[in-house]
C-alpha cells in the first residue's frame, strides 16, 4: 500500500474518533470540542497531504481514487450531521444544511453510476467548484467547532451553500455533456 493510501486510511480511522468526540461533547466538557477540532483539522490537512504525495511521487492508484473521495465525504458529511444534532454547540449547523449537502452528493454519485453503467466510464473530472465546496465545508465545520459568532458561522454556511449549488450545476453540466456526446456517437 502506498504512503498516500496509508494517509487516506488514517483519515478514515479519524472519522469515528471525531464522531464519538462531538457526540460526547457537552458545555461542561469543552475539551471534547477542542479534541474534535484537533481531529478534524488533522484529517483535513491529511486530505491535502495524501493528494500531494500521490501526485508528487507518482503514487496515484485505483484504490486511492476510491478511498480519497470516500474519506472526504464520510468526514465532512458525518461532521455536518453530528454538528446539526448536538444542541450543546453555540451555533449548531441547521438540520436542513446536511440534508441538502447529502442530497447533492447522493445525486452526483447516482448520476456518475448511471453514466458509467449506460454510457461508459465517467469522463468528468473533479471540478474547481467541487474542491472549493469541500474547502468551505471544512471551514464551516471549523468555525462551528471554534464557536465563532453566529453571524460568521452563518455567513460561511450560506457561502458554502452557494458554492455547493454551483459545483452541483458544474457536475450536472459535465454529465449531460457526456451523455449528449454518447448519444451522437
Amino acid at each position: 500500500m502506498t504512503l498516500a493510501n496509508r494517509i487516506t486510511v488514517g483519515r478514515l480511522v479519524l472519522v469515528p474518533v471525531f464522531v464519538v468526540l462531538i457526540m460526547s461533547y457537552t458545555r461542561d466538557q469543552q475539551w471534547l470540542r477542542y479534541a474534535a477540532l484537533g481531529v478534524f483539522v488533522a484529517a483535513s490537512i491529511s486530505d491535502g497531504i495524501d493528494g500531494f504525495i500521490a501526485r508528487a511521487y507518482n503514487q496515484k492508484t485505483k484504490l486511492g481514487a476510491v478511498l480519497d473521495p470516500l474519506a472526504d465525504k464520510l468526514l465532512i458529511n458525518l461532521a455536518l450531521v453530528f454538528l446539526a444534532v448536538n444542541e450543546e454547540l453555540r451555533t449548531p449547523v441547521p438540520a436542513w444544511f446536511p440534508v441538502i449537502i447529502l442530497g447533492r452528493d447522493v445525486i452526483i454519485v447516482i448520476g456518475a453510476y448511471l453514466i458509467n453503467e449506460y454510457f461508459g466510464p465517467v469522463r468528468a473530472r473533479p471540478q474547481i467548484s467541487g474542491k472549493l465546496t469541500t474547502a468551505f465545508q471544512m471551514a464551516l465545520i471549523i468555525a462551528v467547532l471554534l464557536e465563532l459568532p453566529p453571524r460568521v458561522v452563518f455567513g460561511i454556511l450560506y457561502f458554502t451553500l452557494a458554492v455547493a449549488i454551483v459545483s452541483f450545476a458544474d457536475y450536472l453540466r459535465a454529465g449531460i455533456k457526456q451523455v449528449g456526446n454518447e448519444d451522437q456517437a
